[in-house]
């Protein structure tokens, strides 16, 4: 039996829909103390039931979800499945909640809220012009809210409620805008804070997919501007709401930018291998794809443990030992190359894995660690120019010279188109 089984008998023999526990309450419940990521990071608590040994497997199992948690004042609430909106009309936005509230009732840190860029106190924090116009907002440790309009949404032939769109077709078409030169200066400045947007919303829907995270989704609804409106004005928002339920990306093509997001209903294989895209043949048979997808999440699993042993448990950029963030990164990238060997891996905390995939971020072959110029202004320029700080103790563990300097060159190629 799980150990966290009691916690699940709990909530199925409680009366009435929704209750609100803290943390010590649910550590007496359980009979033992709840381990340090349950109140430093949200995807302890996501209402996964695929992940093995996620405690969200047991609450579901007893028709609970969980739909508001507040890491800071230690206290998780959960809902009963079927008193939850199951149906695209129920969920229109009737209310306008501000963002800040929203995120804050998801979970999310707020904290850079009552600040402004340059650190001062922000007097009306709750509507901070940082980040109250934003798309999306989390991180790939805490997972994505994502702002999506109301009308977008659709009940696929599954009767599931999906998101299935191209954020970056948005992007794109805003990105015309702000490069064309004819256009009004203020026209191109508005699109350019607009593309910003959209490619964070873009990256976030691609690196949920990438990594299978759950995602928050807050609905709006008011004024939307059409595609051939972009840059001239903004769209403004009269209603918004934060959905109770967890959405999950299902697909995205990185080549185009489609996907298919999709309300409460988890992938079968979330959580498949987080060193980019796998590629198909396009005539490949469903088996083909899935034998591979297999495969591929297997390998990338042992990889995964054989790189946690080599390099003790410790980012090898950073230091960082909380296991729950480490990643293991190719060197020569999976879709180059198969080659699961120690030496073709770095162990990354995963925020420095995406700077790592997006040439952000190198090691040269002397295991010297180089930031984009792009970033000099961020917390991560204090690794430019270091050491690894956790390198294998065996030799035969230690990441390749000749892989390192291979993907250091394109690194420098992307820095000096930027």
């Amino acid at each position: 039996m799980s150990k966290y089984a009691p916690l699940a008998d709990y909530l199925r023999n409680l009366d009435g829909n929704e209750v609100t526990l803290s943390f010590e309450e649910i550590e007496r419940i359980l009979g033992f103390s709840l381990p340090e990521t349950a109140s430093r990071f949200r995807p302890y608590w996501s209402n996964s039931g695929v992940k093995d040994g996620h405690p969200g497997r047991l609450w579901r199992g007893a028709g609970w979800r969980q739909v508001r948690l507040d890491l800071t004042g230690r206290h998780v609430s959960f809902r009963r499945a079927d008193a939850m909106t199951s149906d695209l009309e129920g969920l229109k936005p009737q209310t306008k909640g501000l963002l800040y509230d929203l995120l804050q009732d998801a979970g999310f840190s707020v904290e850079e809220w009552h600040r402004t860029s340059h650190g001062d106190p922000v007097e009306n924090y709750r509507s901070n012009p940082r980040f109250c116009y934003e798309w999306c907002f989390g991180s790939v440790s805490e997972g994505f809210a994502m702002c999506f309009w109301y009308e977008n949404l659709t009940t696929d032939p599954l009767g599931r409620i999906v998101f299935d769109g191209n954020v970056r077709e948005t992007l794109d078409a805003l990105l015309v805008i702000a490069r064309d030169d004819a256009s009004d200066a203020s026209m191109r400045l508005r699109a350019h804070d607009q593309a910003a947007r959209a490619k964070a919303l873009d990256d976030a829907i691609h690196e949920s997919f990438r990594r299978g995270l759950a995602a928050r989704v807050i609905l709006c609804e008011g004024n939307r501007r059409r595609v051939d409106e972009l840059g001239k004005s903004a769209s403004s928002v009269a209603r918004r709401h934060l959905d109770v339920a967890e959405w999950y990306v299902h697909a995205y093509d990185s080549r185009t930018g489609d996907c298919l997001v999709v309300r409460e209903v988890e992938p079968e294989d979330s959580g498949g291998a987080a060193d980019g895209d796998v590629e198909y043949d396009e005539d490949a048979t469903y088996d083909e794809v899935q034998n591979r997808a297999i495969k591929t999440r297997r390998g990338q699993q042992r990889f995964r443990r054989q790189l946690l042993d080599a390099y003790r448990k410790s980012c090898a950029v950073t230091g960082a030992r909380v296991v729950e963030l480490l990643e293991a990164a190719h060197i020569v990238s999976h879709s180059l190359m198969t080659d699961y060997s120690t030496r073709n891996g770095l162990l990354l905390r995963t925020d420095i894995h995406t700077l790592f995939d997006l040439n952000l971020m190198s090691v040269d072959e002397r295991c010297v660690v180089h930031v984009s110029r792009t970033l000099s202004n961020t917390d991560y320029w204090q690794y430019h120019g270091k050491r690894l700080k956790t390198i294998p103790d065996r030799s035969e563990d230690q990441p390749s010279a000749m892989g390192l300097a291979r993907r250091h060159e394109s690194f420098r190629e992307a820095e000096s188109d930027r």
